[in-house]
C-alpha cells in the first residue's frame, strides 16, 4: 500500500510539474518559443447612450514574446466574426476593417475600430447583443496567436440618457474605518464614472469610495416623465439588476435607510440627493459596507460632474 501511495504522489507531482511547464511555455513563454499576437483585453463592455449617434471603440492588438524587442518585420493580422455572435452587423455595429498592420514604427501595436450603432435602438434591450472576434490569420509564420487573447468578447450595452451619466471629480469626502476617519477627498480617484442603465438605476464603475475593483449600483428618483429634478433622492438597492446581493469590496452593502446605526459617522441626514442645475450636477452620497468581526466602513462623497 505504501508503494502504491508513493507512486501516486510521484505521478501527481510529475503531472503538476508538466502542467506548470506547459503553462509557462504557452503563456509566459519560458524564455523560448514563438512571439505571440493577441488582443490586450479578452473581453470588453461597449456601453453607449442610445441617442442616435454612432460611437467608436478601439480594440488593441499587440505583439509580445521572448524576442519581441528584437523583432523587425512588419506583418498583418486578420480577424473574423465568430458564428456565436448575436450582435447584427448594420443594426448594432459596423466593422469597416477586418485587418490590422503591426509594424516596428508602431511598436507592434494597432487598433481595430468598432462602431456601435445607436440609431433606431430603444433601450433597455431584453438581452445585450454579443460580438466575438477571432484572430484567424497572421502574415508572418513565425508569429502565432496568443491562446488566451486571440479572441475578444464584446458586450454591446445600450444605455438610457440621463444628465447624471458621466465622469465625476471629488469635491469633498471622508472614509471612516471602524469609527476612525482614515481618508479624505485627496485619497479618492481623479475620476469616477457613473452610467445610467435605465429604469432609474445607475452603475458606478471601478471605485467604491477610494477603493478600486468595484462595480455597484444606486438609484435616483425621477418624476412621472422620467426626469431627474433638483433635490432628487439617491437610494441604494439591496440587489444588483441581476438579482445578486450588492457587495462593496466583497462585503455586504449598508445604507442610511436600512443600517443607519452602522453609518453614524457620515451625514445620512444631509446627503443622498442630487443637486442639478443645467449641466451642473453634484451627487451627495453616504453609504458603506460591513465587515463581520471588525465593523463598518463608511463613505461620504460629494461628486461634481466634469464631463
Amino acid at each position: 500500500m505504501k508503494n502504491i501511495k508513493k507512486l501516486l504522489y510521484l505521478f501527481l507531482g510529475a503531472t503538476l510539474v508538466m502542467s506548470c511547464v506547459e503553462d509557462d511555455t504557452t503563456y509566459e513563454l519560458n524564455g523560448e518559443g514563438p512571439n505571440l499576437v493577441g488582443f490586450v483585453k479578452s473581453s470588453i463592455n461597449a456601453s453607449v447612450v442610445a441617442d442616435g449617434a454612432d460611437k467608436e471603440f478601439l480594440m488593441t492588438v499587440k505583439l509580445a514574446g521572448p524576442t519581441a524587442a528584437e523583432f523587425s518585420e512588419d506583418f498583418d493580422v486578420t480577424v473574423e466574426i465568430d458564428p456565436s455572435s448575436t450582435a447584427i452587423e448594420g443594426v448594432h455595429y459596423r466593422l469597416d476593417s477586418f485587418s490590422l498592420a503591426l509594424s516596428a514604427s508602431g511598436n507592434y501595436i494597432d487598433n481595430l475600430p468598432l462602431t456601435v450603432i445607436t440609431d433606431g435602438i430603444a433601450p433597455p434591450l431584453d438581452v445585450n447583443p454579443k460580438l466575438k472576434l477571432n484572430i484567424v490569420e497572421i502574415s508572418n509564420g513565425s508569429v502565432k496567436p496568443n491562446g488566451r487573447t486571440s479572441s475578444i468578447d464584446i458586450t454591446i450595452e445600450y444605455l438610457c440618457y440621463s444628465p447624471i451619466t458621466g465622469k465625476y471629480s471629488t469635491a469633498d469626502a471622508a472614509y471612516w474605518r471602524i469609527g476612525s476617519n482614515n481618508a479624505t477627498a485627496s485619497s479618492w480617484p481623479e475620476e469616477t464614472e457613473m452610467i445610467y442603465i435605465c429604469n432609474g438605476v445607475y452603475r458606478v464603475l471601478e471605485y467604491c469610495g477610494l477603493f478600486d475593483g468595484n462595480e455597484w449600483y444606486f438609484e435616483v428618483e425621477t418624476d412621472e416623465f422620467g426626469n431627474v429634478a433638483d433635490g432628487a433622492e439617491i437610494t441604494y438597492p439591496a440587489t444588483t439588476p441581476d438579482g445578486d446581493p450588492q457587495m462593496l469590496n466583497g462585503q455586504p452593502l449598508i445604507t442610511c435607510e436600512l443600517n443607519a446605526s452602522d453609518l453614524s459617522n457620515v451625514g445620512c441626514s444631509s446627503s443622498n440627493y442630487v443637486s442639478i442645475s443645467g449641466d451642473d450636477v453634484t451627487l451627495y452620497m453616504s453609504y458603506g459596507y460591513f465587515t463581520a468581526g471588525s465593523g463598518s466602513r463608511e463613505f461620504y462623497q460629494e461628486m461634481n460632474k466634469i464631463n
